[in-house]
């Protein structure tokens, strides 16, 4: 089933900087065998052409969802803190009230 990612909550999700980030000290994917890649069911992470793994559709994850930082067995992945995605969402509220 495809959803519209264009919004969230009727703001702009390309103006929520909600995704994860790699943390490439510790992301070891021959150690996990690629697990972030394969359970994200939206394709937020994809691999290089040099097996490096990378964030390739952050607008595609779901905003406020934590699950794949929970999946990764190495802690090699990060998001915003709740309190920064609460900042970011009320200034864009603000903005769009306008």
């Amino acid at each position: 089933m495809n959803r519209d990612r264009s919004t969230y909550t009727g703001l702009p999700r390309k103006e929520i900087d909600w995704f994860p980030k790699i943390d490439y000290e510790k992301c070891n994917p021959e150690e996990c065998n690629y697990h972030c890649v394969n359970f994200c069911p939206f394709g937020v992470f994809s691999k290089d052409a040099n097996g490096k793994v990378k964030v390739s559709q952050p607008y595609e994850c779901n905003v406020g969802d934590e699950s794949c930082k929970f999946q990764c067995p190495l802690g090699a992945i990060k998001f915003p803190t709740r309190e920064e995605l609460k900042m970011m969402l009320r200034k864009l509220r603000e903005k769009y009230q306008k």
